[in-house]
C-alpha cells in the first residue's frame, strides 16, 4: 500500500473512531435526557417507590448545604422520596421542570446533568426555583442517578471541551 493510501485509510479510521465517540457520547446523552424526563414524572406523581427501583442507584450521595447525606438502600430511597413528596404535597405541588438542562458525558459510563428546576404549584404558579446537578452512572441494570449536588439557580455544572 502506497503511503498517501495508507495516511487517508489511518485519517478515516481515526475520523470513525472520534465519530463512533461523540455517535456514543450523544447517545448516552439523549438516554439520560429521556430517563430524567420519567423521573420528573415519577416525582411529580410521588412515585418513590419506581423512583428507587428505577431512577437512583441504592447508594446514593446527595450533596447539600448542611452537608453530604448518603442512602445505603434502595429502601431509604423510597423513604426519603415519599417523605418529599408527602412534604411537597401539603405545599400544593404539581410538577417540576428542567427547562434548559446543561447535559454531557466525560466519559462513556457517566453522565452530568445540571441546570435550574421549577417547582409550580397545582394552580401553576411556581413554588420555588432551584439550582441541581445529577450524576448519571452506568450500571448493569442501566443508568442511575448516584448523587446530585444542591446549588444555586444561577449555578450549573458540566463538562468543558478544550
Amino acid at each position: 500500500m502506497a503511503k498517501g493510501s495508507m495516511f487517508i485509510a489511518l485519517t478515516a479510521l481515526l475520523v470513525g473512531i472520534g465519530a463512533g465517540v461523540v455517535v456514543g457520547r450523544q447517545s448516552a446523552d439523549d438516554e439520560v435526557r429521556r430517563l430524567h424526563e420519567v423521573y420528573y414524572d415519577y416525582f411529580a406523581d410521588g412515585d418513590a417507590k419506581r423512583i428507587a427501583e428505577e431512577i437512583y442507584a441504592p447508594n446514593r450521595m446527595s450533596f447539600r448545604e448542611s452537608g453530604v447525606f448518603v442512602s445505603s438502600s434502595a429502601a431509604e430511597v423510597e423513604a426519603g422520596f415519599a417523605q418529599a413528596a408527602e412534604s411537597l404535597s401539603a405545599q400544593g405541588y404539581a410538577r417540576s421542570e428542567l427547562p434548559n438542562p446543561i447535559i454531557c458525558s466525560p466519559n462513556p459510563g457517566t453522565t452530568i446533568v445540571s441546570g435550574r428546576f421549577k417547582r409550580y404549584r397545582t394552580d401553576g404558579s411556581v413554588m420555588t426555583e432551584l439550582g441541581t446537578t445529577y450524576i448519571y452512572g452506568q450500571t448493569p441494570d442501566g443508568w442511575r442517578i448516584h448523587a446530585t449536588i444542591s446549588h444555586g439557580p444561577d449555578t450549573t455544572i458540566g463538562c468543558v471541551d478544550p
